[in-house]
């Protein structure tokens, strides 16, 4: 019996709820597990732009073919325009995978950007994760703020990197702790890793304020610190600017990190897992090594992105109607 000792898996909240309010099938019923917008009946709520830029993806008709390993192009650089500003970032001279953020925005620091199609935020948190294990050091420390999104630790678990716990949230104040986010970074071994979330933060909502996020920056620069962002809910906060505001405030202090970005949830494609990794570095080089490790590591692990959610998000973002609308 080869696999008879096989034990159940780690049970998952989540999914046991999903499973439960599916089966429900009272007209009263709220579902309050699974994040996703709906309408007045219960029911998926999809966006006007999106159903705009369907109809114009079925006239083209590009078919089923395989996308790049790394992911669509024109996805890519729209979707670095969300993260980063479209301001402020422009094609890097012989690849369209990787973008180099412009000088004026920066100081003149000569930095490049590595950026390749996930599966949704969930796996280029995951990349980021293998990526850190495999190719900076499988022994770095990752700080985690807690209570958190549910799956940082099992996704650091999965490439054997150690996780470390600090205390995110005060419940008696009923906000975001700033004292202890600034003390685990400043007690943390130098070159940790650290996970922030940009904004809405899961499961608290309680975010740092821009004043904050300027502490909290300074003290990853001194510490040498790898900080891992993860934006699942990017323009669903305060704004597309305001919610990454972090994100460009490292960039703006020239320090390297990665950014995982999801857009599921702000264009409502949930299923189609539509999202992308970015890495800032601080040359072009760096930035061409890192982005054929992530090509490399995506390549052994599902050889390619998918196509149909990417088409999308680059046709709503390309049209000036379409994109107004979103």
């Amino acid at each position: 019996m080869i696999f008879e000792s096989v034990q159940p898996g780690v049970p998952d909240p989540m999914y046991n709820l999903k499973k439960r309010a599916d089966s429900d099938l009272s007209p009263s019923k709220v579902d309050l597990g699974v994040g996703i917008y709906r309408n007045e009946q219960g029911a998926y709520q999809e966006l006007q732009c999106v159903k705009e830029a369907k109809q114009v993806l079925a006239k083209i008709d590009l078919g089923h073919d395989y996308e790049l390993t790394t992911g669509n192009p024109g996805f890519l650089k729209e979707a670095s325009g969300i993260m980063f500003g479209q301001g402020g970032v422009s094609p890097a001279k012989g690849s369209c995978h990787r973008t180099s953020l412009r000088a004026s925005n920066l100081t003149n620091w000569p930095v490049q950007l590595a950026s390749v199609q996930t599966i949704s935020g969930s796996g280029a948190v995951h990349l980021a994760a293998l990526f850190i294990s495999r190719c900076i050091s499988p022994y770095i420390k990752v700080f985690v703020g807690v209570p958190t999104w549910g799956n940082y630790k099992p996704a650091l678990d999965l490439v054997g990197l150690q996780t470390i716990e600090y205390r995110h949230y005060d419940p008696s104040t009923r906000s975001y702790d700033h004292d202890s986010t600034i003390l685990a970074i400043k007690e943390a071994p130098e070159g940790s890793a650290f996970i922030f979330q940009g904004c809405c933060h899961n499961p608290t909502g309680a975010d740092p304020t821009p004043e904050q996020w300027s502490e909290i920056v300074d003290a990853l620069k001194v510490g040498r610190h790898l900080p891992l962002f993860d934006l699942a809910y990017q323009g669903l906060g305060q704004g597309l600017d305001e919610d990454a505001y972090a994100v460009s405030l490292c960039a703006r202090r020239r320090l390297e990190f990665l950014a995982c970005q999801s857009l599921s949830k702000n264009f409502a494609l949930y299923g189609e897992r539509c999202g992308s990794l970015h890495v800032i570095c601080k040359d072009s080089r760096a930035a061409a090594n890192v982005h054929d490790q992530l090509r490399c590591l995506i390549r052994w692990e599902m050889s390619s992105t998918p196509a149909y959610g990417s088409r999308l998000v680059k046709l709503v973002l390309q049209d000036g109607h379409m994109n107004a609308d979103w």
